[in-house]
């Protein structure tokens, strides 16, 4: 394979949860006291999306004058138990299991914490992965490469065989900054590569070939 070692983003990468995390945060505006004919389900996706959760808090918060702790608590009640019911991409399953087979290896990096893992388990993923971080190591969020670099050093990996595989800019740009590749996961076309992934896909079976090259 083109890279043995993989880092996975779990938002929007491995799992979909985009349905779950706008539909929880529209409902969360709601109980802020947001007129729900006033939200826009797709303008929430798209900020996610292209930016963050936190960006997402920081502009809607501002333009529908809501306080950012009762929204956040509220969403976070909201969004956790929508975990239970999000759906691994397509060819997520394949790929993993082809590093895997071909003597690679699998990491999981997210701003999650350990439910994360826990919903791999529940699709039958965890299996395929070597080692992980979550929310719960306290380490700087991406793009800091701090994790990234905590991951390399754990279980010594070689950079230059390595790539991080993300949803967004800053999975590419954490990966970059630690000294590996990156690969952007674009299903919409909805992201600027501004980070200058060395590949960028729509499918994971699309990934699953260029690595194969």
């Amino acid at each position: 394979m083109r890279y043995q070692q993989l880092f996975w983003d779990f938002d929007g990468t491995l799992v979909n949860t985009y349905p779950g995390m706008v539909k929880a945060f529209g409902e969360a505006l709601v109980a802020c006291g947001v007129n729900d004919f006033e939200i826009d389900s797709e303008d929430i996706y798209r900020s996610m999306r292209q930016h963050s959760l936190g960006r997402a808090y920081q502009r809607f918060t501002a333009e529908y004058q809501v306080d950012r702790a009762r929204l956040t608590k509220i969403y976070e009640r909201l969004a956790a138990p929508l975990l239970d019911e999000t759906q691994a991409f397509p060819g997520a399953a394949e790929l993993l299991a082809q590093v895997t087979a071909a003597g690679g290896r699998n990491f999981l990096l997210t701003h999650r914490d350990h439910r994360a893992l826990d919903r791999l388990a529940a699709l039958g993923l965890d299996q395929f992965f070597s080692g992980y971080v979550t929310k719960d190591d306290d380490f700087p969020r991406k793009p800091d490469p701090t994790s990234l670099l905590a991951l390399c050093q754990k279980y010594d990996v070689v950079k230059s065989e390595a790539i991080m595989i993300g949803d967004r800019n800053l999975d590419v740009a954490a990966g970059h900054r630690a000294g590996m590749a990156g690969a952007l996961f674009d299903p919409e076309h909805l992201i600027v590569d501004e980070s200058q992934p060395e590949v960028r896909v729509t499918r994971l079976a699309d990934l699953q070939a260029w690595l194969a090259e």
